[in-house]
C-alpha cells in the first residue's frame, strides 16, 4: 500500500515549490494484479512521475499487454498534490481474463492482469449406488469454486422440497470432489441429494441437479442385544467456524435394541436442554471454545448425553475498501506551517473521520465528521477549521475508521525551522490505536 504525501512548501519569496515527498513511479495500485472479481466496470488507479502530466489506459483482451484491445480509456490528468490518477469506470466487460496498460506522458509504463466473473460455481452431483443399504453413503461430483466446500444435502422424499435429514461436505478443489459420510445415518427410505457451494467472490450459490437414491433394509437382521442406553454422539460443519458463521450440529447417535425418540440440545455448558431434531443449524457470537452437549433417549426410556468442544475462530478482519487518502497541503517557514488544505477522500459510506489537534494555538481539540453517499459517490471531508496558520509544535492526528474494519491513520507534526513531519500507518478496527499496514 503507497500513501501519497501531499504537501508543498514555499521556502522564499521567488524561491521554487519543493514537494515533501517524491512522488511513486508509473504504477497500477486498483484492481490487484491477479485478481478475481464479478465488478464488470472496473475503476483503474495508481500513481505516477511528477514528469507525466496524464496517463492513458488501454484494456486488452487475454493474459497479456498484446491481444486485441477491447476498450480504449481516455487520458487523464494527474493529481499533482499527491502523483496519483484514477481512470474509469470502464464500460461493461464480459466475463474473461483482460490486461490493463496504463501509458503515461513520458512513455513509462504498468500492467496488471485480472480475470471478470459473474457466473455462479458451476456444481455437479453423480448419483450414489440405488438402492443400497448402506445408510452413511458418500458422494462425488465437480466444483469450479477453489476455496468455499461443497455441502451436501440429503431431503427426505422424491424431490428436494423435503426436511434436510442429513448433511455431507466435501473440499473446494476447482474440480472433482469427495465428499465424507453423510450424517446422521439414514433410516430405510426414498432420499433426494443436491450439492451446493457458495462462491467465495460473492456471485450466487451454485447448485447441482438433484438425484435421487433409496435406503433398504440389510439382507440379514442384525442380532438381537441386551437392552442398554443409546450411544450419543454428534459432528459438526464447518470443523472450525469463525464468529457468527452458520454451524450445524448433527446427531450420529446409535441405538442397536431399540429407536431413539428424543433429542435435545444444549449449547453451552450451563444451559439447560431444549428438544430437537437430528440437525440443528446456530452460530456462535464469541470466539473460543464452545462446550456443547446432545441427549438422546431411546423408546425404553434410557438415555445418555456426548459433549464435545467445539473451538470458534474470530473472523479475519479485513482492510476498509476503498482505502482513505488523506490530503496535507501548505507552505512553511522557520516558525510554522500555513495549512491551505486538510482533506479526505477515497473512503467507504459509514467511515468516521476524525482529526485531533495536540500543542499551543491549536484552533479546537479535535473534530469528527461522517462519510455519507451522494448521487457523484461518497462526499470528500474538509477540514476548514484547521486550515490556518500551526505554529511549530503543533501535531495533527487524523484517524478514518470503520466498525469490524482496518482503517487509516495519519499524523502531521510541525517542527522548528524543518519541514513538517508525516507519518501515515493503518488503523486498528476499534478505531483506537495505529498499527502496522498488513503487507497484502
Amino acid at each position: 500500500m503507497r500513501v501519497a504525501v501531499v504537501l508543498s512548501a514555499l521556502v522564499a519569496l521567488g524561491q521554487a515549490q519543493a514537494a515533501f515527498a517524491n512522488p511513486p513511479e508509473l504504477t497500477i495500485t486498483t484492481p490487484f494484479n491477479l485478481s478475481v472479481s464479478n465488478n464488470t466496470t472496473p475503476t483503474f488507479k495508481g500513481f505516477a512521475e511528477a514528469g507525466d502530466d496524464e496517463v492513458a489506459l488501454d484494456i486488452y483482451d487475454g493474459p497479456v499487454a498484446a491481444g486485441p484491445v477491447v476498450q480504449e480509456l481516455p487520458p487523464t490528468r494527474l493529481f499533482f498534490q499527491e502523483g496519483s490518477w484514477s481512470i474509469g469506470p470502464a464500460e461493461p466487460l464480459n466475463d474473461g481474463i483482460y490486461t490493463a496498460q496504463a501509458v503515461g506522458a513520458t512513455g513509462a509504463r504498468a500492467a496488471v492482469t485480472f480475470t471478470v466473473d459473474t457466473v455462479a460455481p458451476t456444481v455437479t452431483l453423480n448419483s450414489p449406488e440405488s438402492p443400497s443399504d448402506n445408510t452413511t453413503p458418500s458422494f462425488t461430483g465437480t466444483a469450479s469454486d477453489t476455496i468455499n466446500p461443497v455441502t451436501v444435502q440429503v431431503h427426505a422424499g422424491a424431490t428436494a422440497k423435503g426436511p434436510v435429514e442429513s448433511l455431507a461436505t466435501a473440499a473446494g478443489t476447482g474440480s472433482d470432489w469427495t465428499s465424507g459420510e453423510t450424517y446422521p445415518a439414514l433410516p430405510v427410505g426414498e432420499y433426494t441429494a443436491i450439492a451446493v457451494q457458495e462462491s467465495s467472490i460473492g456471485n450466487p450459490t451454485g447448485t447441482s441437479s438433484p438425484v435421487t437414491f433409496s435406503v433398504v433394509a440389510p439382507p440379514i437382521a442384525a442380532p438381537e442385544r441386551a437392552l442398554g442406553p443409546p450411544t450419543a454422539s454428534f459432528k459438526w460443519f464447518p470443523p472450525m467456524p469463525q464468529t457468527g458463521e452458520p454451524v450445524s450440529l448433527v446427531s450420529s447417535s446409535t441405538d442397536a435394541a431399540s429407536p431413539i425418540t428424543a433429542l435435545a440440545w444444549s449449547l453451552a455448558s450451563t444451559d439447560p436442554f431444549e428438544n430437537g431434531g437430528s440437525v440443528l443449524n446456530t452460530s456462535f457470537s464469541t470466539p473460543g471454545p464452545h462446550a456443547v452437549r446432545l441427549r438422546v433417549i431411546n423408546a425404553a426410556g434410557l438415555a445418555s448425553v456426548a459433549t464435545e468442544t467445539i473451538d470458534v475462530v474470530a473472523r479475519a478482519t479485513l482492510l476498509m475498501q476503498p482505502f482513505p487518502v488523506v490530503r496535507i497541503a501548505g507552505s512553511y517557514n522557520v516558525s510554522g506551517v500555513k495549512l491551505r488544505l486538510l482533506r479526505v477522500q477515497q473512503m467507504p459510506a459509514g467511515a468516521r473521520v476524525t482529526v485531533r489537534c495536540k500543542g499551543r494555538g491549536c484552533p479546537l481539540r479535535s473534530a469528527s465528521r461522517l462519510a455519507v453517499s451522494t448521487k457523484q459517490g461518497v462526499a470528500q471531508i474538509e477540514f476548514k477549521r484547521f486550515e490556518r496558520w500551526l505554529s511549530a509544535g503543533v501535531s495533527l492526528e487524523i484517524l478514518v475508521s470503520k466498525q469490524g474494519e482496518i482503517g487509516k491513520y495519519t499524523r502531521f507534526r510541525v517542527r522548528r525551522a524543518k519541514l513538517p513531519e508525516r507519518v501515515d500507518m493503518c488503523l486498528e478496527a476499534m478505531g483506537m490505536k495505529p498499527l502496522a499496514c498488513p503487507s497484502s
